[in-house]
């Protein structure tokens, strides 16, 4: 009766979100027609961002080199990511283009070296993708801004150079190159 009421009341009116627990808690206690009324107020309270949605206008003011330099600086881990991955989306955007354009990656270089490099920039590439996307269906945001939104800029990035992928990928009609040059292969020979 009464304490359903008031543990409805304070569910929908805190200003801080619950923990699932105890909302749990709470939904067990109320009768079915009030659990429905409780989700359905629930959800509309809810201020998360849809899966695909940005606030883009926003995320370029936040932009500011000198805080990612800072950041930086300091040696925070999320500056670093964020450079590692904006050099890394660099390097996989120029490979994409090169293999759009030549059917072929980026050579080995001496010793493997530009190879290696293109390489870890896919991995670090989809990493980002794979933790932004992770982190969204957990948390219903994806990775944090860094200093001076050099971190969300990267992982944006990453998503650009996923969709550029796929479409490159489809142009060539499937045929890849190998990862790592085969003697008679099609693009370069060990």
């Amino acid at each position: 009766g009464h304490s359903d009421a008031r543990a409805h009341r304070d569910m929908l009116t805190t200003s801080r979100a619950p923990s699932i627990a105890a909302r749990a808690t709470t939904a067990t206690r109320l009768s079915a027609p009030r659990r429905a009324a409780f989700a359905v107020a629930r959800a509309s309270n809810d201020k998360k961002k849809g899966f695909f949605e940005a606030d883009l206008v926003n995320d370029l003011k936040s932009v500011d080199g000198g805080e990612t330099l800072d950041g930086l600086a300091s040696g925070n881990v999320e500056a670093v990511a964020g450079v590692v991955g904006l050099a890394s989306t660099v390097v996989c955007g120029y490979s994409l283009y090169v293999l759009q354009n030549t059917g072929c990656g980026l050579p080995p270089g001496p010793f493997g070296l530009v190879g290696g490099l293109e390489g870890i920039s896919y991995l670090v590439t989809g990493g980002l993708i794979v933790g932004s996307a992770g982190k969204k269906i957990v948390t219903g945001s994806g990775l944090p801004a860094g200093p001076g939104g050099v971190l969300g800029g990267a992982e944006g990035i990453a998503y650009l150079l996923a969709l550029y992928g796929i479409f490159v990928f489809v142009s060539m009609g499937g045929d890849l190159p190998n990862a790592i040059p085969t003697e008679g292969g099609k693009c370069f020979s060990p």
